[in-house]
């Protein structure tokens, strides 16, 4: 099926938007399952029935609907119409979320124990109890011998009560190593920390929002929660022209949302922490900023004014960034005299990490424009304060482990702010330092397929045992030693705390549609018969019989808190929002297993702590590798698509089917760039080539476009696996290994985007 340019961003545009709007008819997916080699729709006859619950494929969170016949086969996703933030649709990922369950190719059928050596495929079926009993076995001689600070968990489980259960579970055995991947809330955290004394998630009140300036942030291709975006830009369009709102995308593509937007600012790549401090600069300079919230909220803006006059100068700023001084001042003017303005961080989906330098400093044009617990602006909003769990009572073994220095040395004097660096323990496991790893698990991770695969490759050489708890046999999943396979988020209770980035506080109850399809357990079943097993304080941190009443314990915070009401009825319109009242905790559990969702609309933001601090920015960007541009004289963009998941989660065949021949033709990788740049390389569409950087090559097409800066190369994330089924396995490359990284000074993250590459023509 060929797709152009036009019909892609058509789809795109709709995956993000036309689907919020208007649900995704089923027969339009059971078209586009008929089409995949590995798909077909399997006809049902019989009653229907739905049930409400949450989508769990992304931190998104949004209420669906799940159609089912004779209770035995799920046959359609919807969104939930009463959900407050995805009110009935629902990103194609969501629609496509019942090929995850009936990935039968892919998904792991029973525990499986390896008997070959790593990375053969020399796997055995093995029973629940023997699997559990060679992990108890081991855990209980590590603790017999004091070091079960030697265990380690990486967990990439989204927020919400199993997180927190496996978390638990490492403090009471006695390792302080629960470790998560790269998330942008907790950069976040870091920015607001830092600038507002107080650590809190950004929330984004985009819907009424009037001047939105992103930077790069892929907001039609999957950025924050893709239904509360798709319902923002649906209100922007909506608008009369004199109030309609004014999307500014800068990034060097002219991407979906590029293309989409008012106006597009082809910068320079990775210039766009230095192009947001050229901004304030002009804006400080001209008077152009909220002078009673700044005069009244901040601390250090004459520091700020002098470093700026010194380093971000509209002539200093164009130079760097290669955009016009005229149109620096321009965008510095607009967005300050805009109502409601808010400056957007996170490249693509925010998938990779970006420097603090960059996020503090798109976050200072928020503080400047009063955008700051404002409507149409940015929210501080605390964690998720409702849910209360026992208190933990340690034994001396796990006091003993828990004293010793976390293996990827976040929160140390080094990184304070920092929580998690998962490419750290990799490091560190590798050389041993300042001990090794005896057991490591992975809770729903690839990063054999995301960036650090280098480090985690070093560190297996000498970790001698790998648990894996995961849905698909993935390339992590097949260097493991046991495989536990998890449930998947239809077949189990879990739960999310908020929707990433929507402003108000979201409870999400999943409960499972019907028994697994196969032998498989949530990962918190399976750690919940691990502290069992090992019994004593261990098991006491845990007294809960059924992984259900885990999730009962987080009901029971919301029924106490007297707040919220639950998606039982439309929402409410403006001024007649009124929490609900339950007789009793039964009924409160009852309607919330009934309705999946309770929220709260009158939830009030953090204002932070004292005065909001100029002076505690970090204005100084992170140096690049050194490189030889005549070497390498190209920069590699990675490309964030809607229809392309690029972490744990592979692409379902449904989305696959929809990519265009500007991502992939047949089985090669396509790449874009300029024709300009194309005929510098003596390059012409279709021509076959290899991109090198100094960590590796991928094999690509070239595809020519207009819309692409030149001088770069933009290269989808997603494809290249090396596992899964036909559909996935061995078609494109993936661009993750040959990505160039620094490390953040400030926050110990391994920042990565932008990446000195070479083309050479095969």
């Amino acid at each position: 099926m060929a797709i152009d340019r036009r019909d892609f961003l058509k789809f795109a545009v709709g995956g993000a938007v036309g689907t919020m709007l208007t649900p995704l008819p089923w027969v339009s997916m059971d078209e586009a399952a008929k089409w995949t080699q590995r798909w077909g729709p399997v006809l049902q006859r019989g009653g229907t029935s739905f049930l409400n619950s949450v989508c769990r494929l992304c931190p998104g969170g949004c209420g669906i609907r799940i159609r089912l016949i004779e209770q035995k086969r799920a046959v359609k996703i919807e969104g939930n119409p009463n959900h407050p933030v995805n009110r009935g649709g629902l990103c194609p990922l969501g629609l496509a979320g019942l090929q995850y369950l009936y990935y039968e190719e892919n998904r792991i059928k029973t525990p499986l124990k390896r008997d070959g050596a790593r990375g053969f495929g020399d796997w055995r079926p093995i029973t629940w109890e023997e699997a559990l009993y060679q992990i108890t076995v081991r855990l209980k001689e590590l603790r017999e011998k004091d070091l079960p600070h030697t265990v380690a968990l990486v967990d990439g489980e989204k927020p919400g009560s199993q997180s927190q259960l496996l978390a638990r579970f490492l403090k009471a055995y006695g390792s302080p190593n629960y470790i998560r991947p790269f998330q942008l809330s907790e950069l976040e955290e870091i920015v607001t920390q830092t600038l507002h004394g107080v650590r809190a998630g950004i929330t984004l009140d985009l819907p009424r929002s009037r001047y939105i300036l992103s930077f790069g942030a892929a907001l039609l291709d999957g950025w924050g929660n893709p239904s509360w975006v798709g319902q923002a830009f649906q209100e922007w369009r909506q608008e009369s022209q004199k109030a309609k709102a004014r999307l500014v995308q800068i990034e060097p593509l002219a991407s979906t949302t590029a293309s989409m937007a008012d106006e597009w600012v082809a910068i320079r790549p990775g210039t766009e922490g230095i192009l947001a401090l050229g901004l304030a600069q002009v804006m400080i300079e001209k008077g152009w900023f909220h002078k009673e919230l700044v005069q009244a909220r901040t601390i250090g803006l004459e520091g700020l004014r002098d470093l700026l006059n010194k380093n971000y100068t509209p002539d200093q700023t164009a130079k760097t960034t290669e955009i016009p001084k005229e149109t620096i001042e321009k965008l510095a003017q607009d967005f300050s005299s805009a109502e409601q303005p808010v400056a957007l961080w996170g490249k693509g989906k925010g998938e990779l990490p970006i420097s603090l330098f960059e996020a503090q400093a798109i976050h200072i044009l928020n503080i400047l424009a009063g955008s700051i617990n404002r409507p149409g602006g940015v929210y501080l909003q605390p964690g998720f304060p409702y849910i209360s769990w026992p208190k933990l009572s340690l034994d001396k073994t796990a006091e003993k482990g828990l004293a010793q220095p976390r293996l990827d040395g976040a929160m140390s004097p080094k990184y304070p702010k920092t929580g998690n660096l998962a490419c750290n323990l990799f490091e560190n496991a590798a050389r041993k330092t300042p001990y090794p790893v005896n057991l490591l698990f992975l809770n729903e991770v690839n990063p054999v397929f995301c960036l650090g695969e280098r480090h985690f490759l070093r560190a297996l050489e000498k970790i001698p045992f790998v648990v894996c708890f995961s849905s698909f046999m993935d390339e992590t999943a097949n260097l493991a030693d046991l495989i536990l396979p998890v449930s998947n988020f239809l077949e189990r209770w879990d739960d999310s705390y908020n929707c990433q980035g929507v402003p108000f506080p979201i409870y999400g109850l999943t409960k499972p549609v019907f028994p697994p399809l196969y032998d498989t357990k949530s990962s918190g079943e399976t750690i919940l018969a691990l502290a069992k097993n090992l019994g004593e304080k261990v098991e006491e941190a845990f007294p809960f019989e059924k992984i259900e009443e885990v999730f009962k314990q987080a009901a029971r915070g919301l029924f106490n808190s007297k707040k919220g009401r639950l998606t039982d009825g439309p929402l409410p319109e403006a001024g007649k929002y009124a929490p609900a009242h339950f007789e009793s905790f039964d009924k409160f559990w009852e309607q919330l297993v009934a309705q999946g969702t309770w929220y709260d609309l009158e939830n009030k933001s953090e204002g932070g702590k004292g005065k909001w601090d100029f002076s505690a920015a970090t204005l100084q960007a992170p140096a690049p590798r050194p490189q030889s541009l005549k070497e390498y004289p190209l920069w590699l963009i990675p490309q964030s698509l809607m229809l392309l998941q690029s972490g744990y989660l592979p692409n379902p065949p449904f989305l696959t089917k929809y990519l265009g021949e500007e991502v992939l033709i047949k089985n090669t990788l396509v790449v874009q760039i300029h024709p300009e740049t194309a005929r510098s390389l003596s390059l012409s569409e279709g021509s076959p080539v290899e991109i090198q950087s100094a960590n590796g090559r991928i094999k690509a097409l070239i595809h020519l476009f207009e819309g692409a800066r030149p001088g770069c190369v933009f290269v989808p994330l997603g494809m290249g696996h090396k596992a899964f089924d036909p559909t996935l396995k061995d078609r494109g490359a993936n661009p993750y290994p040959i990505l160039d990284s620094v490390v953040d000074p400030q926050t110990g993250m391994e920042v990565a985007w932008a990446t000195r590459v070479k083309i050479v023509k095969v």
